[in-house]
């Protein structure tokens, strides 16, 4: 029985109690025995209803209440239960988006790249077409001045050989005229073995041979020394002995030969008081190195890129064709397989010559 049914039971049995007490009086008058059947009756009568009460009131009340509170609790944790499930879907979509805007990005950054490198390839590609354009053009102009400068140097001959045989002709003593004589002979023989090596390098008819790096650069310091001399340009050098190389050792020559020469240029050019030139000969296990460097003041930052540029001169008067070092490249980095570098050293121009000291390019 519930609290409720209780409370009902327990104020019925008072309020009979209290009636009881109420009409004491009148109960003396009655009589006993009837007294006592309408008290039971009452009392009977007040449980029944409150029997019904409780049955058909109070438990469906109760019922529907407990109903309705579990039915309460149960929409609350759907409530929950749908915002879990909905925060983790949310979540799991978030997260896919992320993952589509990391690909995207990455994607993005990808073609940027191939772009970028499908870019930097054509402009290698229309470089080296316009280089060898201009590399065809010098090559023709070469040979014409090859095929002149032969002409020239044939025709000066016949005529030195027939006042040579003049001279002797007529018996003449006078030895201005015969160290006269003996330069220009000299100026024409190394004329004509500039003029071989031209055409070996328009058209490179040496095979490659072993040669020692420190008797290559003492030839091209021995076609400058007297230059140098006549300009005051003091040479110092370290050289490491019996370096071997195997490639083609006209060509190094002729590019030592461009970068003294243009070192002496330099000096001249900017009235430097003590010019000096140093050349330093080392080596490594695979590699063997030239470094030639002048105090002729360098070159401007801006012009550092175009150094190697066919045409480029930083020369004031434009005394050059600029092809000098544009070919020098050429011969280090395509005939032999090594590096030409540049770069400003603390009072001028720095070259180095990187060779390789193995065999493993012999063709």
């Amino acid at each position: 029985m519930s609290k409720i049914v209780r409370r009902v039971f327990i104020l019925n049995f008072l309020i009979l109690l209290i009636s009881l007490f109420a009409y004491s009086e009148l109960t003396l008058m009655l009589f006993e025995k009837e007294f006592f059947y309408l008290a039971g009756i009452l009392f009977l009568s007040t449980c029944i209803i409150t029997f019904l009460v409780h049955k058909i009131i109070i438990l469906p009340l109760n019922l529907d209440l407990k109903n309705t509170k579990d039915e309460f609790e149960k929409f609350n944790e759907d409530i929950k239960n749908s915002n879990h499930q909905k925060n983790f879907e949310l979540e799991l979509i978030n997260a896919t988006l992320q993952e589509k805007i990391k690909e995207q990005r990455e994607l993005t950054e990808s073609l940027e790249n191939k772009l970028l490198l499908e870019i930097q390839s054509k402009e290698k590609k229309e470089i080296l077409l316009v280089h060898q354009s201009r590399l065809a053009g010098i090559g023709k102009v070469a040979i014409n001045s090859v095929q002149a400068c032969e002409e020239t140097v044939n025709s000066v001959n016949f005529l030195l050989q027939n006042i040579n045989d003049e001279y002797k002709r007529i018996n003449i003593n006078n030895n201005f005229i015969d160290k006269t004589m003996d330069q220009l002979n000299r100026i024409i023989s190394e004329m004509q073995i500039k003029n071989e090596e031209l055409k070996n390098f328009i058209k490179p008819n040496e095979v490659k041979k072993e040669f020692f790096l420190d008797e290559i650069v003492m030839e091209s310091l021995e076609m400058l020394e007297d230059t140098f001399m006549n300009h005051n340009i003091k040479i110092d050098y370290n050289f490491s002995k019996s370096i071997n190389l195997y490639g083609f050792p006209n060509e190094i020559n002729q590019v030592i030969f461009n970068i003294l020469h243009n070192a002496k240029e330099a000096l001249i050019e900017k009235n430097i008081a003590s010019k000096k030139v140093f050349i330093s000969i080392k080596k490594d296990k695979d590699f063997a190195y030239v470094s030639i460097v002048d105090n002729a003041g360098g070159v401007p930052e801006a012009l550092l890129g175009n150094i190697f540029e066919p045409y480029f001169t930083t020369k004031k008067y434009k005394k050059s064709s600029g092809l000098g070092l544009f070919l020098s490249k050429i011969i280090i980095e395509e005939n032999m397989q090594g590096k030409l570098e540049f770069e400003n050293a603390s009072e001028g121009a720095k070259f180095v010559i990187t060779l390789p000291i193995s065999k493993e390019n012999e063709s």
